[in-house]
């Protein structure tokens, strides 16, 4: 009896030994699986901000005119491709409508500009002639019409204003559009636009929730700037030019699409710039205006 006693005694303890061994092992997988998680998460949110710099080092080097990539031995990271969309909207084949300008989203009250006239420093304005004619045709947009596609959201229904400038005859003017989808609360008498139900035709990336055609557009069109209003979200505008005829039925080029991707380890961040030629700063779309003479 004793022995058998005994004998039990020791297997009590043998068993507390091995569930106070797994115990301690099981702890001790959680800290080390903990431990290698904290720094598998480190290690690549360094490698996410070393990909990002890389792909904004890409950008600085498209924009100066460098489309080759590049390795930085210092911190690992490379530029892995640069691209570069070429002048947009392109112009198109004889007897072909041109494809879309489609603008990156425009945060509220954000302005947008899209140019009638070829901005080319070459250009005399207006009229749009060519300082020198063997060297660059201009493009100027010369019809009559012109589609105009704005927002992405049926539940943030965004308003917009269009500020079109041309020349009369003796100096620069503008004509102001102000469209909305709904009636506000108090009443903002802007024009009510029933093209409101999505739209995305040929060749567009994009739907699009209301459309207008302007019409009665005069000569001598210089640029317009959109903007829109009451939105909450940044929304899409897209501005397709009318007919098929040529120079005279396209919009200038005036835009390009850079894109760099940057990678470290196994982490890739891709930066994509939507560049303007030339752009008016938004200030401008205001005015100081007093009946007397301002001194300072």
């Amino acid at each position: 009896m004793l022995r058998q006693y005994i004998l039990n005694k020791d297997g009590q303890v043998l068993l507390t030994l091995i569930l106070v061994m797994t115990v301690a092992l099981a702890i001790g997988l959680s800290v080390v699986q903990k431990s290698l998680t904290d720094v598998s998460t480190a290690t690549k949110v360094e490698d996410s901000q070393r990909a990002f710099s890389a792909a904004e080092a890409g950008i600085e080097k498209g924009l100066n005119g460098d489309m080759t990539t590049k390795t930085f031995t210092e911190n690992n990271s490379q530029i892995t491709s640069l691209e570069d969309s070429g002048s947009i909207p392109a112009l198109p084949p004889s007897q072909t409508q041109q494809k879309p300008l489609e603008y990156p989203p425009l945060a509220k009250e954000e302005v947008g500009q899209i140019w009638l006239a070829d901005p080319d420093p070459n250009v005399v304005l207006p009229g749009c002639s060519a300082i020198d004619a063997t060297k660059h045709v201009p493009v100027c947009y010369k019809q009559s019409t012109l589609s105009v596609y704005w927002g992405s959201s049926s539940s943030d229904k965004a308003a917009l204003e269009l500020t079109l400038i041309y020349y009369n005859g003796t100096s620069y003017v503008s004509r102001k559009w102000y469209l909305d989808q709904v009636v506000r609360t108090p009443a903002n008498n802007f024009d009510q636009v029933q093209n409101c139900a999505g739209y995305k035709p040929e060749g567009f990336t994009t739907t699009y929730q209301c459309y207008v055609l302007l019409g009665n557009l005069p000569s001598n069109l210089i640029m317009l700037r959109v903007r829109l209003l009451y939105n909450i979200t940044s929304q899409p505008i897209a501005v397709l030019a009318s007919g098929t005829c040529g120079r005279d039925c396209s919009l200038p080029p005036q835009y390009k699409i850079l894109t760099s991707t940057g990678t470290a380890g196994e982490v890739q961040r891709k930066v994509k710039v939507f560049q303007s030629f030339k752009a008016i700063p938004t200030f401008f779309d205001y005015a100081l205006f007093s009946n007397g003479e301002i001194k300072k």
